[in-house]
């Protein structure tokens, strides 16, 4: 069945894929198409569209959804439950109205994942994690005078793909080491994913078993991926989902505090798969992150129709950089789209991009570009680092470290605050502008951000710039916390924001 939306005048519209964030919002103008039957982004999608006039479409898995450019709206090829849905006044009413009708509500994520900065081994390890590795690692962490937090012990850890034990070449008393990681005050995570390496020991009685996704013709599918050619667990095959469970639980028993459960992108999966419950690949997805929400840390990269469930959501690997469409330009816009997708719990990539090609041997760091990094994520639901900037950069940058993490601390309590709001509401946590300030014109205010009702934050976002504009709502007074001093509300002012100062500024 195909569904007609005209547009209303000076509407505007949000939501589907994350990644997409950057090319939001749509306008009755604006043609623009967007193919979720399959999601082939490399992030998070929920076929939600919120408009700023009170409206809402929704698709249960998926749709493909076109903005003519006419003034039209075409919805086609809807899986499961459509609502399309009017009335509802505001980008936040039409948002809230959808939350209530079908949005997880109840349980958050661990307050620790909000309030505690987030340190992956990534960066600084690649594949090649150890021990000894880890240890050094949060203890510099520490001696630097950085808090602890939670540890993420990214690809490398296990034996190989599927086989979800510590490699013991790597590891000589993993459970020793979890240990020694809690007395310093730091949660441990691992990194996982849907893959199985054929030379897993038990590989053929898995497959026999039919924990495996096999192709058209009957054989173990075997897909590509940045990693090599594997096999996939299939989610919906209750022999897949006990070995996950009895491997993720026999690491819990160690200590283990939860895990970051990478891929289960639908594009690894082909529509005319064989599985065990005939779920289409946005279902295996789904099944892959409704198999996470039973750890109580878990974060994903990708997922589709999850929103408001207790997860740690991440954008995916950002490049480090000033320009491009996985560069720093990317983090508000694509943030702000996770929030009205119903991802409330968003991690922002690691301060200073995760793209493995960006470090290794011989690379150099734009400090500056670290240093504004940091600001950005510094005041958003999460705050991930990976590059030890804190003794990697310059001093300027050091110092701008710990006074992101310090200011991060000081709206501890507000932020607490937000997370029980998420849970009641399913509000973001990180708002657009719009959301907060309907009927004043900020439908395309992309480059800055609402965390709650209270504070407006708006990050530098290019190289060399030490001052920038910042649009403040009528209505009540803002205090630019820099310095102090306090502006009225309904016009825009030039922030002064050298190097080492992040603009941002608290409703009095």
């Amino acid at each position: 069945m195909t569904y007609y939306i005209d547009c209303l005048e000076g509407e505007c519209w949000w939501g589907g894929a994350v990644a997409q964030g950057i090319e939001m919002p749509v306008s009755s103008t604006d043609s623009f198409e967007l193919n979720g039957t399959i999601n082939r982004s490399d992030n998070q999608y929920n076929a939600l569209f919120v408009s700023s006039r009170g409206r809402y479409i929704y698709a249960e898995n998926g749709c493909i959804i076109r903005f003519e450019g006419n003034g039209q709206i075409t919805l086609s090829e809807a899986k499961g439950e459509v609502d399309i849905s009017e009335g509802h006044g505001t980008l936040k009413g039409a948002y809230r109205a959808a939350a209530a009708r079908h949005f997880y509500k109840g349980k958050t994520v661990p307050e620790a994942m909000i309030l505690t900065p987030q340190y992956c081994t990534w960066v600084e390890m690649l594949r090649n994690v150890g021990e000894k590795k880890v240890e050094e690692y949060a203890a510099g962490i520490l001696e630097s005078g950085m808090p602890a937090g939670i540890l993420i012990l990214d690809d490398g850890w296990m034996r190989t793909y599927g086989d979800w034990r510590f490699d013991e070449n790597k590891f000589t008393d993993p459970q020793g080491m979890i240990a020694r990681l809690h007395a310093l005050g730091f949660k441990v995570v691992l990194w996982v994913c849907p893959f199985a390496d054929p030379s897993m020991p038990d590989f053929a009685a898995l497959a026999e078993s039919g924990a495996f996704v096999r192709d058209r013709t009957g054989a173990v599918a075997m897909r590509r991926w940045w990693n090599g050619t594997s096999a996939l667990f299939d989610m919906s095959s209750p022999a897949a989902a006990e070995r996950l469970r009895r491997n993720f639980d026999a690491l819990l028993a160690m200590g283990v505090d939860g895990f970051k459960f990478d891929a289960g992108d639908p594009c690894y999966y082909d529509s005319d798969d064989e599985t065990f419950g005939k779920v289409t690949p946005n279902e295996q997805s789904k099944l892959w992150a409704e198999f996470a929400a039973r750890y109580e840390y878990a974060e994903l990269r990708a997922c589709v129709g999850m929103a408001g469930y207790p997860i740690a959501q991440r954008l995916a690997d950002k490049d480090s950089s000033w320009t491009g469409r996985k560069g720093i330009l990317s983090l508000i816009p694509n943030m702000l789209q996770a929030g009205l997708a119903g991802y409330q719990y968003c991690c922002p990539d690691m301060v200073g991009g995760g793209q493995e090609a960006d470090f290794g041997s011989g690379k150099s760091h734009d400090d500056e570009l670290m240093a504004r990094s940091c600001q950005c994520a510094a005041l958003m639901p999460m705050m991930q680092f990976s590059y030890a900037i804190w003794r990697r950069s310059a001093p300027f940058v050091q110092k701008v470290v710990k006074d992101c993490v310090g200011l991060r601390a000081r709206y501890g309590d507000y932020l607490r605050g937000l997370l029980g709001e998420a849970s009641r509401t399913g509000d973001p946590l990180m708002r657009h502008m719009e959301y907060e300030f309907p009927g004043q014109g900020m439908e395309h205010v992309g480059d800055q951000f609402m965390l709650g009702s209270r504070l407006l934050v708006a990050p530098v976002l290019y190289k060399g710039m030490t001052e920038r504009d910042v649009v403040l709502p009528r209505g009540c007074n803002w205090k630019y916390m820099p310095t102090g001093q306090v502006y009225g509300g309904g016009t825009t002012v030039r922030a002064s924001a050298p190097p080492d100062v992040l603009p941002y500024f608290e409703r009095v």
